[in-house]
């Protein structure tokens, strides 16, 4: 019987290989190994759907008994590897050892929490997985004022998403929202329609402790704040704990083929770092999978994305963005209407980049910025 191709994660990046590899081979078998329940889910809602008063059932799309019926492979929920073998090819699990015809890593990244003292640090949410969102809920429906820590996408969006139905304070190292992404003219006509937040940018969060209600936050900057709640989404941090035996940077280094430094192991998703960079947004994902599937289905392919867009999903201000956005050496070209703003970022007289707010969408812009 031929070894299976092994995938461990059941994210977006797994469930798509999965799906993919199946467009290509329909016989050879298939094992997904997760440690969660497995359920397919869409993981940006996860930071909407208290604006929706979603629960996590209704975020699930399918169990995953029904997703192994449906790509007619096996999933096994709830199990943690231990250890890989690549001489041998194959992955512990509990006392349980898989054999491989190849292996993906498709295991995503951890969300960073920054330094934090005090009695509560371990009760900060974050919201990286169905089980989180469960705990997030329960916490945010008995809350009435919440601290969200972190101003870069995710943050912006659940801040945004909270506050209405909850009282918001959102803290930021950094000078504005969106530093990293978009313009200081963007960033202020979002801090305008988000009045109903309150921004505390140029500091962070030093301590959190327990109080007779709620939590005690003390900030860098002296400051201290009553609160129900703190959300931590400062960013994510690639796992790298079954990497050992690989090359790795910020995350498992893989080629334009998604191959790590070992063979028959591939990486993909918020784990890899792709020729430099790690892109954990659902289209560059869903790219690599596609490509990655025709490679293990016997037809090497390697993943080419091309400037790709991004939607800051704040309905009160919608924001898309795509190309270079961000360093000092930017010329920037603003026009703004009753329907929005476009920002046109220039280098050395090149369109590499763009910004576009409100009603208007910078798709056409695509294929003219530069490469």
């Amino acid at each position: 019987m031929k070894k299976p191709l092994v995938i461990i994660g059941s994210g977006h990046a797994g469930y798509t290989l999965a799906r993919a590899f199946r467009q290509h081979d329909s016989t050879t078998p298939v094992v997904v190994l997760t440690e969660d329940g497995g359920e397919h889910y869409p993981k940006p809602q996860l930071s909407h759907g208290f604006g929706h008063q979603a629960s996590a059932e209704r975020l699930t799309l399918n169990n995953a008994t029904g997703m192994a019926a449906e790509l007619k492979i096996m999933v096994r929920p709830r199990t943690r590897v231990s250890a890989i073998d690549v001489v041998a090819q194959k992955v512990t699990a509990g006392e349980v050892q898989i054999p491989y015809s190849d292996l993906v890593l498709a295991v995503g990244a951890e969300p960073f929490i920054p330094p934090v003292g005090g009695d509560a640090a371990q009760d900060i949410l974050t919201l990286n997985n169905l089980e989180h969102y469960r705990r997030y809920l329960d916490r945010l429906n008995r809350s009435e004022h919440v601290l969200v820590i972190g101003g870069g996408l995710i943050g912006t969006e659940i801040a945004h998403d909270i506050a209405q139905h909850k009282r918001v304070t959102l803290v930021d190292i950094g000078s504005r929202l969106l530093e990293r992404l978009v313009p200081e003219v963007v960033s202020q006509r979002l801090h305008d329609v988000m009045d109903q937040v309150t921004l505390r940018f140029g500091t962070g969060v030093e301590r959190v402790e327990r109080a007779e209600q709620g939590y005690r936050v003390t900030l860098s900057d002296g400051d201290t704040l009553a609160v129900d709640a703190v959300v931590c989404a400062a960013g994510l941090k690639p796992r790298l704990e079954l990497a050992a035996g690989l090359e790795t940077g910020r995350g498992i280094v893989v080629d334009a083929y998604l191959r790590t430094s070992q063979p028959h192991v591939y990486a993909l998703g918020d784990c890899a770092e792709i020729e430099g960079q790690i892109l954990p947004y659902l289209q560059p994902i869903t790219l690599s999978a596609n490509a990655l599937a025709s490679t293990l289905a016997g037809t090497p392919t390697p993943v080419r994305f091309g400037p790709l867009p991004v939607a800051v999903k704040t309905p009160r201000y919608p924001i898309q963005l795509a190309g270079v956005t961000q360093g000092n050496a930017l010329d920037w070209q603003i026009s703004e209407g009753d329907d929005g703003l476009t920002a046109l970022a220039h280098r050395d007289s090149q369109l590499v980049g763009y910004v576009t707010t409100g009603s208007r969408n910078g798709f056409s812009l695509l294929p003219s910025l530069a490469r």
